[in-house]
């Protein structure tokens, strides 16, 4: 009897640890027209499904509060490659399996152009969110009809990569050399893309420009205005001499006034 209890108090605790309701998940995929249809079909729940959720990585896609066994999601069959999961919501545990949709790459460069300065370190940057990840990127320049491949040992160039994600780090930049069109192409077991960023490199003195803008503005604006001065500092003094002039004259009538009254009072 006491052999009986532990049997049926073991069983009780690996339903537990199960958790009731469990049960399998198939998947599926479907092209139709330009969407791809993921579908995912749960075999059998004890407990109730209250809904049902699509994520791709760590963003949610889609979520509903459906009781079905099955849930569907499309997406566009160009954008369709990646990781997603599908989940059946319940209590006391959700229920949860992978969709990966296979395909070739997407290349995206982090920014399509970049101005730097010579003898500046810039950065060139690439990534991709593809399913299967990268495995081999290659960075190389466009020269017309030809390329020139880079590698870690190239001068001056260093490239940082990892399965989303390749840099090219370009120190010391040469305004003769260096500027130009820049590819990133990327491969997995599906195929290969690539993506292409413009590199501008200025003259070190480029920023003094401005400046030097600004300060023959300035120095023309003085000529001017010294010129101007010159000009009109004549016909200043002339009137300054014409004011002074004025009060002898005055004082001359006054006196010759003064003389003629004399004059009378004598006789």
């Amino acid at each position: 009897m006491a052999a009986a209890q532990l049997v049926v108090l073991g069983l009780v605790l690996l339903g537990v640890e199960r958790g009731f309701g469990a049960g399998n998940i198939s998947t599926s995929m479907l092209d139709v027209g330009s969407k791809t249809r993921l579908t995912c079909t749960l075999d059998s729940s004890d407990t109730a499904i209250l809904g049902h959720r699509w994520m791709k990585g760590d963003k949610v896609l889609q979520e509903d509060s459906e009781a079905d066994l099955t849930t569907q999601f499309e997406v566009d069959t160009l954008e369709s490659p990646g990781q997603y999961s599908c989940t059946f919501l319940s209590k006391p545990t959700d229920r949860t399996a992978s969709v990966n949709v296979k395909g070739p790459p997407k290349i995206k460069a982090v920014k399509k152009s970049e101005h730097a300065t010579e003898g500046e370190t810039v950065v060139l940057a690439c990534k991709s969110e593809s399913f299967p990840p990268v495995t081999q990127w290659v960075w190389y320049k466009i020269k017309g009809d030809e390329i020139e491949v880079f590698n870690n040992v190239s001068k001056n160039k260093l490239v940082v990569s990892s399965e989303t994600k390749t840099e090219l780090h370009i120190q010391n930049l040469v305004l003769e050399a260096d500027p130009g069109v820049y590819a990133c192409n990327g491969t997995n077991t599906e195929g290969t893309d690539q993506a292409v960023i413009t590199l501008r490199v200025r003259n070190r003195l480029a920023a003094l420009w401005p400046f030097l803008g600004i300060v023959a503005e300035v120095l023309v604006l003085v000529t001017i205005i010294f010129i101007y001065e010159k000009r009109r500092k004549p016909d200043q003094v002339l009137d300054d001499e014409d004011m002074g002039s004025a009060p002898l004259k005055s004082s001359g009538n006054m006196n010759d006034k003064d003389k003629n009254v004399r004059q009378r009072n004598a006789n």
